[in-house]
């Protein structure tokens, strides 16, 4: 997780409604304030179509962030916009569906924020303290910029939920704790890492690391929180199985009511059990599933959630359609070059007009956050 720089663009402010946007055409860049309860802070507009640097308050050494599109398996370091060359439509009609003219969008975000470490020591400059000051403030910038309904987080610890809250007051989180960073006798990392910042902040599972949604405006009934089975065998038979988990919180996303999911599997933990959890949560109505799946875009275990001609299952993925092509694909979401987090939506409801890959200066994690934008079929 990266260490982060103060660098401010100084940009005309754009207010725009807070009714849903109809855009008509593809979107190139235009990061709105989305639907719902205002978000605190003005949109930004862009300069020739590229999104400014999110920037760290105070943090030295950041530099501009270079935005464009770039093909999977590209080299780290570029924010990327995957802009569709003919807008979602000509994706929706090879997957058999039909978009009119202009249509809602709604703007999600995932991320792997990496918040208590992990046995790799891929995170260790990431948790130093003066990133971890301005985590909130950068992260929560970059959902008031980006106008987004919906954020996602895992290896998330419960007192940056609390540190979001004060920054984001128009969103309501919904938490789901699944363990205890540090063991059962070992310290508490999450509460040596991020107590001294957010405080008395209790979480109320009595879990500190786990995973949360953000969503802008109102929730409805009571979220799924579900621990995940371990359905597949281990890759060595002395492999410790971490605890995995599903959250589902069912609110209104834009203008309709939808359900919002997040998960973190690993190579235990098949798709295909997250995927029937949600269809069972939903019931019907329309989703979009986030979060690390652990899994290259053509992992054949991805197959029963990938529609659009690229799978049996019942899902789009923000990057599945960059250049109108359905395909299964996207730019790196990890430091080390892997896509691995996903936004996924059903494809009767939603279809895919662009996704993009930010490069936080200073880094706050080993992943990278991932925005995609939904048309809205209906």
């Amino acid at each position: 997780m990266p260490a982060m720089v103060a660098m401010v663009v100084a940009l005309p402010i754009v207010l725009l409604p807070p009714a849903a946007r109809l855009v008509a055409g593809p979107r190139a860049g235009d990061p709105g304030t989305g639907a719902g309860t205002p978000a605190t802070g003005p949109a930004e507009p862009q300069a020739g179509g590229a999104r400014s640097p999110v920037a760290a308050p105070g943090a030295p050494g950041s530099g501009p962030v270079t935005s464009g599109p770039v093909e999977t398996g590209a080299a780290e370091g570029a924010a990327v916009r995957a802009a569709p060359a003919e807008d979602g439509r000509a994706a929706a009609d090879r997957a058999g569906g039909a978009a009119g003219p202009a249509m809602e969008r709604i703007d999600v975000l995932t991320y792997n924020v990496c918040a208590a470490g992990n046995r790799d020591g891929t995170c260790v400059d990431t948790l130093k303290p003066a990133r971890r000051k301005v985590w909130a403030k950068t992260v929560a910038g970059l959902i008031k910029r980006r106008g987004i309904e919906m954020a996602s987080f895992t290896e998330m610890c419960y007192a940056q939920v609390s540190l979001l809250r004060r920054e984001l007051p128009g969103y309501r989180f919904v938490w789901y704790g699944i363990d205890r960073p540090g063991g059962r006798r070992g310290p508490d990392r999450c509460r040596r890492l991020w107590g001294g910042l957010a405080g008395r902040a209790v979480p109320p599972d009595g879990k500190s690391f786990g995973m949360a949604l953000a969503i802008r405006g109102r929730t409805i009934g009571p979220p799924l929180r579900r621990r995940l089975r371990a359905d597949l065998p281990p890759d060595r038979p002395d492999a410790r199985i971490h605890p995995r988990g599903l959250l589902c919180a069912r609110g209104v996303l834009g203008r309709r009511r939808a359900v919002g999911c997040v998960t973190h599997i690993s190579a235990t933990e098949s798709p295909r059990q997250v995927a029937e959890l949600v269809a069972e949560y939903a019931a019907g109505d329309p989703v979009i599933l986030t979060g690390d799946f652990n899994r290259k875009p053509g992992d054949r275990e991805l197959s029963c959630l990938y529609g659009m001609g690229l799978g049996e299952g019942e899902y789009t993925e923000v990057d599945a359609a960059p250049d109108g092509v359905p395909r299964r694909g996207g730019a790196p979401t990890t430091r080390g070059g892997r896509k691995i987090d996903y936004i996924f939506a059903t494809e009767d409801d939603f279809l895919p007009d662009g996704a993009e890959v930010i490069s936080v200066k200073p880094e706050l994690s080993d992943h990278r956050p991932l925005t995609g934008t939904l048309g809205c079929r209906r």
